[in-house]
């Protein structure tokens, strides 16, 4: 008996079981977790925010004077702000704050959350996750590990007693506060999530530490696009009003450009500014630094002239106060000189001066000064820095960035 031809409907109708399954498959594909959207972020890794905000801050101020560890005193806030794109962001940790805000935009669109505002915390807490001398590997863990003070009641700091046994911060007694993002450990245990997809929640990490920040800052109300949300979940973060002017002008800065990118495995010096806006000084000491300094920068600037030997006519310091914290023999406003660049030193010891010194007395000197300057600067910064660990001695630390830059 020959075959029975089919109909066009009864063929169609053969048709709909099999696009059952495919659509069942599909949908059997996306609930299990495997399904990765174009931007590479998988469903798995879209952390949850909480409805309500976190009553416990995720940090506290650390030192006596309340300055939290990323900001040097010396620099205080105005030089910190001052100093954003010299300082510049580890690559490591762009990406995190980068990732934190696309995440959090998953978890939660109506946070708004923007990677400048996690960057400018990961600033002032932590320089990047570089202060005390550490600096983020390429997988952006922090080496050799970021804690803060004891968290005992002393000296101004807050009381906390342990709440980790110890095994985040290394002490069984007090908490400190941990990592880039300086997490005290019990905010740790509730807000800590593993961004990385290492298999650990770890503090230390700046891609953990980044969005379990975002995690915080979304936590309940608030659309942090406007200023006054965004506030408000910055104080929730650490409670000082000093704390959140800062964070919101860095992340003003930071949302305009004002920053650059810069390589892992590098630790920078404390020291972000010159003795002329140095805040441990007093105003009269600056006044002095500013006016000692231009006066170096004259001098080391105007032609020099052969002079004959003469051992009645010794050379004297300028006039006026130095540029560092110490005190001269005699000044007793606790500065001392600018150091001087060497006189058979080449006026340009970085590759931004040559090349400005390449278009001296040209057209184009004063348009290109900005860009070479700022080379020059971050250039010797970083030379002197690999010279001089931490910037310390300081003396020596400035007197090698005077000399690249003269």
């Amino acid at each position: 008996m020959g075959a029975r031809k089919l109909t066009r409907w009864q063929k169609a109708g053969a048709l709909v079981p099999m696009g059952v399954l495919v659509v069942a498959w599909g949908a059997a594909l996306g609930n299990s977790g495997l399904a990765t959207a174009s931007d590479g972020i998988a469903d798995s890794d879209i952390p949850d925010v909480p409805a309500t905000a976190f009553e416990q801050p995720a940090s506290v101020q650390q030192t006596p004077a309340g300055v939290p560890a990323g900001v040097d005193q010396k620099a205080g806030a105005a030089g910190t702000v001052a100093t954003l794109s010299t300082n510049g962001i580890p690559t490591s940790a762009l990406s995190a704050y980068r990732r934190a805000e696309t995440l959090l935009g998953k978890a939660d669109e109506k946070c708004h959350l923007p990677w400048n505002l996690v960057a400018a915390i990961g600033r002032v807490e932590s320089n990047h996750g570089r202060s005390n001398g550490n600096a983020l590997d390429s997988d952006g863990i922090a080496q050799p590990g970021i804690y803060g003070v004891p968290l005992d009641g002393n000296d101004g700091r807050a009381k906390i007693g342990d709440t980790d046994s110890g095994a985040l911060d290394k002490n069984s007694v007090f908490d400190l506060a941990v990592g880039p993002m300086q997490f005290i450990p019990g905010t740790w245990k509730s807000v800590g999530v593993d961004s990385d997809n290492d298999g650990t929640k770890n503090p230390q990490s700046i891609n953990d530490a980044a969005t379990s920040a975002g995690i915080y800052l979304c936590a309940g109300e608030g659309d942090l696009a406007k200023t006054s949300d965004a506030a408000a979940a910055v104080k929730r973060y650490n409670n000082s009003d000093a704390y959140v002017d800062l964070v919101l002008k860095i992340s003003a800065a930071y949302a305009n450009g004002d920053f650059t990118k810069s390589p892992d495995g590098m630790s920078t010096s404390p020291v972000l500014t010159s003795s002329s806006r140095d805040q441990t000084l007093t105003p009269a000491q600056r006044d002095r630094a500013a006016t000692s300094q231009k006066k170096a920068e004259k001098k080391a600037a105007a032609p020099k002239k052969t002079a004959k030997p003469s051992s009645t006519n010794p050379t004297k310091a300028p006039a006026g106060g130095g540029s560092g914290s110490g005190s001269p023999s005699g000044s007793g406003d606790g500065s001392k000189p600018t150091p001087t660049p060497s006189p058979t030193k080449k006026p340009s010891g970085t590759l931004g001066g040559g090349i400005q010194d390449g278009v001296k007395d040209t057209p184009l000197a004063p348009i290109t000064e900005p860009i070479t300057g700022l080379l020059g600067l971050t250039e010797a910064n970083l030379r002197c820095g690999l010279q001089f660990p931490l910037g310390l001695p300081k003396d020596k630390f400035d007197a090698c960035v005077y000399d690249l830059m003269h």
